[in-house]
């Protein structure tokens, strides 16, 4: 029995949780030396690259937000949260998060931070193809 339940308790934690704010900043947040504007448009493109639904924008605060479809596993989907912060000096930050739409879903088998990992990959391409690489 003692050996079921912590074979079920490794395989929850290596299910991963169903947001992604506990990962590390370095999976989830990117800097560029590069303009607020081409950077932000950069951000909303990626949306579409990663396969998401954008559903609200607020240029002025910096936030996109969109939606990512459900699975087997989760029929309600995921959010994306995305803060994109002029750092001031000529740097640009984006922070992305995802969490799911069910209050009770505790574990997603990593699907939080593989939509953040696949939005971050269209990032890097949207901005490296805005600079001309």
């Amino acid at each position: 029995m003692k050996r079921v339940v912590m074979t079920a308790l490794g395989m929850l934690t290596l299910a991963g949780c169903a947001t992604t704010y506990h990962n590390p900043v370095e999976e989830r947040s990117r800097a560029y030396a590069a303009d607020l504007d081409m950077v932000w448009q950069a951000a909303l493109a990626a949306v579409d690259d990663a396969k998401l639904a954008l559903t609200e924008t607020a240029k002025e605060h910096g936030r996109i937000r969109a939606r990512a479809g459900g699975s087997i596993w989760d029929l309600k989907g995921h959010v994306l949260l995305v803060v994109v912060t002029d750092l001031g000096d000529g740097r640009v930050r984006v922070d992305a998060n995802a969490e799911g739409f069910s209050d009770d879903t505790i574990v997603d088998f990593g699907r939080a931070a593989g939509i953040v990992r696949d939005y971050l990959a269209a990032l890097d391409h949207q901005v490296l193809d805005e600079r001309g690489g």
